[in-house]
C-alpha cells in the first residue's frame, strides 16, 4: 500500500493505491488562501495540522488499516515558501506562488543576472518566482529575513515536519529559480545577492531519490507499530505527465484545467526560451520537461460558461465554435465580459466563438514553439475541460492527429508511485 499526498493551491488531495494498482482510499481537504491585493498567503501551520488530519484520516480507511504503508509519496505546487527558524516555526504567513508582490525585485534581479536563461529554466526572473519573493523578503522585511535560519518550500516544510530532515526534490526546487542547471548546484551569484549561504536551504535530491522515515513522535500520533519512509516526487504537473503516460522525448501532455499547461518531454535542458515558457528536471530518468503555459484558459472559460451559459452545459459554449467558424479571434478580458455587453443572443454566441478561436490560435502558437525544440510524437488530453465531447471532437479536427484522452482523476496518484518505481529500479539496477 502507498500513500499518496497532493499538495494543491487551495486544497490537498490524499490516496492510498494497493500492490494491484487499485486506489483504495481518497480523500480531500481545503485549506483557506488569503488575498490583499498582489499579496497572497497561507498560514504554515495551518497547512501543517489540516495535512496531518487529512493522513489520518487516509490511515484509518478500513480498507487501508488492513494492509501496511510501503511509503508516502507527495507531488506539490511549486514557489511557495516561509522564512522559519532554527526550529522549523514559521517566521510569517507563507508566500503563494501566485502572490505578485516581487515585480520590483524581479527587474533588479533581471539586471544583475543577465545570464539567468541558461541557469534557471525561464527568460527571465519573473514576480511569481520564489527567488524574486526572497529579495523583496530582504529588502522589505529585513527583520525577519535576517532572523530566519531556512525558506522552506511547502513540500519541504512538511517533509520536515514529518521526518525531522530539510531535503527537497530536483524538479521543484529546479523551478525555484534559485537552482544553476549549468553547474547542478544552487546559484551562487543570487546566494551573494541574498547575502546568504547554502546552509539556508535544502539538500537538493534527485526526484524520489530520498527517503526518510517519519518521526517517532509522528508515528505515535498515527497510532502506528512502525515507521515508513517518505519520498518527494515532484510536482502536480510532472506527476500527472507520468501517470498520463509520457515516457520518452516528443510525448505532450496537455492539461485543459485553470490553465492551458503544454508539458513536454526533452532530452536536454531547454534554454531559448519565451516567456511563457519553463523548462526544467522531468521526474524520470536523465530527460527533461518543457511547459508551455496559457494562464488564464480555464478561468476564462468557465467564465463564460457560468456567465452565458448558466443553465446549459460546456458542450454548448464549445459548439458556438462550430457554429460561428467565420468569426475573427478575440483576446478576452475578465473586466470585459457581461450580459449587458451585446445585444443579441447571436452577438454573445458569436464572442464566445471568438474567445474560444483565440485559445487555438495560442494552442498552435505553443506547439509551432516545441516544435522548434522536439520532435512532435503522441499527443495525450486531459483535464476538467476534456470532459466536453463537443472540445475534444474541436481538438481532433484542430490538431488533425493521433490523440489519447486521459481524464482519469488519480492521473497525479498513479503518477508519483510510476516516478517512486522507476526511481527505485534505477538504484536496483545501479548498486
Amino acid at each position: 500500500m502507498f500513500l499518496v499526498l497532493d499538495i494543491g493551491t487551495s486544497d490537498i488531495k490524499c490516496g492510498c493505491i494497493d500492490s494491484k494498482n487499485n486506489i483504495v482510499a481518497r480523500y480531500r481537504r481545503k485549506y483557506p488562501i488569503e488575498e490583499n491585493g498582489n499579496f497572497v498567503e497561507i498560514d504554515f501551520e495551518l497547512f501543517f495540522r489540516t495535512t496531518n488530519d487529512l493522513i489520518k484520516e487516509c490511515l484509518g480507511d478500513k480498507s487501508v488499516k488492513q494492509s501496511k504503508v510501503k511509503a508516502l509519496l507527495i507531488t506539490s505546487q511549486a514557489q511557495t515558501f516561509a522564512p522559519v527558524d532554527a526550529e522549523f516555526t514559521p517566521l510569517e504567513k507563507g508566500i503563494v506562488w501566485l502572490d505578485e508582490r516581487a515585480e520590483e525585485q524581479a527587474a533588479y534581479l533581471a539586471k544583475r543576472l543577465p545570464n539567468f536563461a541558461s541557469t534557471a529554466g525561464f527568460l527571465k526572473p519573473i514576480s511569481a518566482l520564489y527567488v524574486s519573493k526572497l529579495v523583496w523578503l530582504k529588502q522589505m522585511k529585513p527583520e525577519v529575513f535576517n532572523k530566519a535560519m531556512a525558506f522552506p518550500l511547502i513540500n519541504e516544510y512538511l517533509v520536515y515536519k514529518l521526518t525531522g530532515k530539510f531535503y527537497s526534490d530536483l524538479v521543484n526546487f529546479g523551478m525555484s529559480g534559485m537552482y544553476d542547471y549549468s553547474r547542478g548546484t544552487l546559484n551562487y551569484d543570487i546566494l551573494e545577492i541574498l547575502g546568504l549561504t547554502e546552509n539556508y536551504f535544502p539538500e537538493v535530491e534527485k526526484t524520489a531519490a530520498r527517503g526518510e522515515l517519519i518521526s517517532k513522535q509522528i508515528r505515535d500520533e498515527w497510532e502506528l507499530e512502525y515507521a515508513f519512509p517518505v519520498f518527494l516526487c515532484g510536482n502536480d504537473q510532472g506527476a500527472s505527465a507520468c501517470g498520463a503516460g509520457l515516457e520518452k522525448p516528443g510525448d505532450i501532455n496537455i492539461n485543459f484545467g485553470t490553465a492551458m499547461v503544454i508539458y513536454t518531454i526533452t532530452d536536454t535542458l531547454t534554454t531559448k526560451l519565451t516567456e511563457s515558457q519553463i523548462a526544467g528536471k522531468h521526474p524520470v530518468g536523465d530527460d527533461y520537461f518543457l511547459l508551455n503555459l496559457e494562464n488564464d484558459y480555464g478561468i476564462q472559460i468557465r467564465k463564460l460558461k457560468n456567465i452565458f451559459f448558466r443553465e446549459s452545459t460546456y458542450d454548448e459554449l464549445f459548439q458556438t465554435y462550430l457554429k460561428y467558424p467565420e468569426v475573427d479571434a478575440i483576446k478576452p478580458s475578465l473586466k470585459d465580459v457581461g450580459l449587458d455587453l451585446f445585444s443579441s443572443v447571436e452577438d454573445t454566441q458569436r464572442y464566445c466563438s471568438a474567445v474560444i478561436k483565440y485559445y487555438l490560435s495560442r494552442l498552435r502558437i505553443h506547439l509551432e514553439q516545441i516544435q522548434q525544440v522536439v520532435t512532435i510524437k503522441n499527443i495525450t488530453l486531459s483535464g476538467g475541460m476534456m470532459k466536453s465531447q463537443i472540445w475534444y471532437n474541436i481538438l481532433q479536427e484542430f490538431l488533425n492527429r493521433p490523440l489519447t484522452l486521459n481524464i482519469n482523476a488519480g492521473a497525479g496518484m498513479f503518477g508519483a508511485l510510476n516516478i517512486y518505481m522507476k526511481r527505485k529500479n534505477w538504484r536496483k539496477n545501479n548498486e
